[in-house]
Formats: C-alpha cells, structure tokens, sequence
C-alpha cells in the first residue's frame, strides 16, 4: 500500500459538521486485508492521536461505530504493518474501498461528497508527481554537466507547477461551501507581484516580504474550528512566528494579540494558538523569550480565558509567571541583601557602584561551577579597572566557599545567606525587621530562579537586566558590545 507523502496529508478538512446527539459510522476495506487490527487516529496540529479500533471482519470490512460524534478533522486508517491511508471525516456515515495497488486511484466512496474531492485532488496530485520525478531526476544528474538542457527541463517543471497551482484555485473556485475548499484556501500562500519602482529609480526590496506578510492569512477562515484538527493550521501557524515575525518580544507579542483576537467564539483555534506560542517561546533557546510567555500568562492565562485549565495546573502557571515576570530583560534586579564572607557586613546589590555587574550565583559543590567561576575571575581580572564588579552569591556559608575563594582569588563581591538563618528563627527575624535583608534576599533561589548553577546575569549601572544565563564567554563578548556602545556615546 502506497503511503501519502507529506504534501497529500495536509489536504484535508472537518469538525462538528452534525449534529452533536448524532454518532458515526464509517466502514473501510482495503483488498487484500482480511484480518486484522485496524486503527483510527486523528490529527490535532501536528500530532496524531489514537480516536477508535476495529476488527477487519471476514468479508475484509473494518467498521467504526460509535453512538458518541467523532470530531472533524484529518483521520488516518492505520493497517497491520503500519500501513496506513487518510481521508476526511465529515459526513457521519460513509464507506471507503480500495486496495494496495493504488490506493487513491481505485478509491470508491459513497456518502461523502469531501471524500469524492479530496481523492479526486489527490488523484490528480499524484499523476503530476509520476511525470514530474523522472524530469526532477535528470535535472539533478546533467544541472552540472549541460546547463542549456537543464534550464529547458527546469522550464517544464515550471510550467507543471503552474498547471498545478491552477488546477488547485480551480477547484477552490468550484467547491466554494466545502471543507475541502477551505483546506486549499487556508493552504494557499500569496503570489508577490512585481516590486513597485521607489523615487530614486530603484526597486522596494522590501515590498515582496511586506506584501507576503499582510496578505498571508488572507482567505482563512478563522470562523471554523475543524482547522485545527489537520496540519495544514500548525504548519501555517508555525511558518508566520518563525519566518515572518521579527524575534523580538514586542513583535511577538503584537502579533499574537492580532491574531488570537480574530479567532473570536472559535474556541480550538484560541485555544491552540495560545497554547502553541506559549510553549514554543517559553522553550525557545533565545535570550529574553521568557517575555512571551509572560505576557500570554498575563494577558490569557491569567485573565480567566484559558478555559482548558483546571484550577491546580492554573496556580502553577501563575507562579511561574510571577517569578518569571521580575527577571525578564530591562527589570531591575531584585535589590538582593546578604553577608559579606567575613560575616560581619549584609551588602546589598543597588550599593554596588559600577556601570556593570556581574551578578553570579554559585555552589561551591558544583562541579561546573568549580570550572566556570575560576573562568570568570580570569576575565574580571582583565576588565575591573573598567567599572565592572561581580556580586557573587554562594549557595553556602562555609569553610569550603571560603577557602575556595581563597584558593581562586575571587577578587568578587562575596557573599552569602548566612547559616544562622536556617537554624535560628529569632536571628532570621531580626533581621528581616531591622531592614538589613528581607525574605526575598534570603530566598534568592526562588527569587532569581536558580534551580542549578552557575547562574550569571549582567546588569547596568541601575541594576536593570541586560543578559541573563550566560556562560562566561557569552558575557564576555556581551560587556565588549556594551563596552564600545558606551564609548560610542
């Protein structure tokens, strides 16, 4: 059985079409198939999920029913040995026929008019492939060898394509009211005319991005919630936020209050749009995402939208977020309050006068920070003279963070929670009351989100965050940028 290629699973449709008090039944038979499991999953993004099972009777039917609705979308009928076709659920009962021969072309459907158009699509996507592979194949072995030939040959793939692209807004126009039209539509990408001539004589470089990102979400509907349930809005999704937003917070953050406001009352295209930019930028390995998540936590989590979370799942978000939200880039650094290794001074971070500070946090018991934090009095040594100072904070007060430092010759700031705090309640107190520390100082770990080490942040002469979880070569390219942009001014 021929397996669908990527490009065929991402035309597809469906949702709640029928009423919600009406079940499913859908019976499927692929000659050559007469026993066996058979599977039914269905898309949701870009994962697939198993939704139902069935028994290939002795006649070869599988039959799938249900007295519950199926929700519309991209299913996939999965046969023993992973074979597997897809097809759309729309209508609440039809059947499929086919075999492993060629499975779109011999394709029978009765009662479903999506299905008839979406193998007809299909169908005529597969013929163009069969002629367009043995053109791409040679194109790739003589490219090199006989440039006049493959310009000839890469002409003909053009103008396939073309016929392709024509085919496709064709039968977009003829099946306007159906899902599947939909599909293509969502599908679709805009054509960049010409760039317009400026003033000057010369061409808008920037006009076939702009005019590509303007009229990208054009012909979408972001009525119908079925769209969730196929690739094709992953995929479309996924494209805008990586290639046509700029990666700055600001923009992202534009953006996607622009786009969640036109889903209105269709509550899985909210819902997965939230979710999808929430997960993604709060994963994202670029310095000062953490911004994105913060603001959908604050402006959809937060607010009483994000209908799909219970209660205790909600809470932990919203402590997240508030312990995110002071750290993000530009904040002021929390004015963190701790004994000197002396143990005789509480030093505070906003007393430090310098245009930078380091501000490192560290274990004395961390294999890495054993090899990190020598690195970083290395480099200080080479750049103190320019009003830059590290405020080191270590996990302990004890005889081996001191003689580590001794050791290294951490010329820092050091300091530490003294150990009294942990065993004297009375002390903790008095010192919190008398204003020398406060409880956030002590519990910097929560505070800064130190949940390993090192952690180093670089700030500004105000105490406001510039860079954050930086190893010490980042940093020192960092406040060599800033270096010269200072000098700059």
């Amino acid at each position: 059985m021929k397996v669908l290629s990527f490009l065929f699973l991402i035309t597809a449709f469906i949702f709640n079409a029928y009423p919600q008090d009406k079940g499913y039944e859908i019976k499927i038979k692929v000659n050559g198939y007469n026993k066996g499991t058979v599977y039914l999953a269905n898309y949701f993004g870009d994962k697939q999920y198993y939704a139902d099972t069935s028994e290939i009777d002795k006649t070869g039917w599988a039959t799938f029913k249900k007295s519950k609705p199926l929700q519309g979308g991209i299913y996939m009928a999965v046969f023993p040995g992973m074979k597997y076709f897809e097809f759309i659920f729309t209508e609440p009962r039809f059947t499929m026929e086919t075999d492993t021969l060629d499975m779109v072309k011999n394709m029978k459907i009765k009662g479903s008019k999506e299905n008839e158009l979406f193998f007809q699509y299909l169908h005529f996507i597969n013929t163009k492939s069969k002629e367009m592979q043995p053109l791409q194949e040679k194109l790739k072995a003589i490219q090199e060898t006989n440039p006049i030939e493959a310009d000839k040959i890469k002409e003909q793939l053009i103008a396939m394509d073309n016929e392709v692209k024509k085919y496709r807004l064709q039968f977009i126009e003829n099946n306007k009211g159906t899902f599947v039209a939909k599909m293509f539509q969502a599908m679709s990408e805009p054509d960049t005319p010409e760039m317009p001539t400026l003033s000057d004589g010369t061409k808008d470089s920037t006009f076939p991005f702009k005019y590509f990102k303007t009229h990208y979400w054009e012909g979408f509907d972001f009525s119908d919630d079925r769209l969730v349930r196929t690739p094709v809005f992953h995929n479309k999704l996924k494209k805008y936020f990586s290639q046509l937003v700029v990666q700055v917070p600001d923009s992202i953050n534009k953006e996607a209050d622009w786009l969640i406001e036109k889903f209105g009352q269709s509550k899985e295209l909210f819902k997965y749009t939230i979710h999808y930019i929430t997960n993604t930028y709060e994963k994202s390995n670029i310095m000062g995402m953490d911004a994105v998540f913060v603001h959908m936590g604050l402006n959809y989590y937060l607010t009483g939208k994000a209908f799909w979370m219970d209660s205790l799942n909600l809470k932990k978000f919203e402590e997240r977020v508030k312990t995110l939200e002071p750290l993000l880039i530009g904040k002021t650094a929390h004015n963190i309050s701790l004994i000197d290794i002396n143990g005789k001074n509480w030093v505070k971070l906003h007393d430090v006068k310098a245009e930078f500070t380091i501000l490192a946090f560290w274990d004395p018991d961390c294999g890495h920070c054993k090899k990190e934090i020598p690195k970083l009095a290395e480099y200080f040594n080479t750049v103190k003279h320019k009003s830059i100072k590290v405020f080191a904070v270590s996990s302990h007060e004890d005889d081996k963070w001191k003689e580590f430092v001794k050791e290294k010759q951490l010329d820092f700031i050091n300091v530490a929670v003294p150990v009294k705090v942990y065993s004297d309640q009375n002390y903790t107190n008095e010192m919190v009351l008398s204003g020398v520390t406060d409880v956030k100082s002590l519990n910097y770990h929560s505070t800064f989100d130190i949940y390993s080490t090192p952690v180093i942040y670089l700030l500004d002469k105000d105490k406001k965050i510039i860079a954050k979880r930086l190893d010490v070569e980042n940093l020192e390219k960092l406040i060599e940028f800033e270096l010269k942009k200072n000098d700059k001014k």
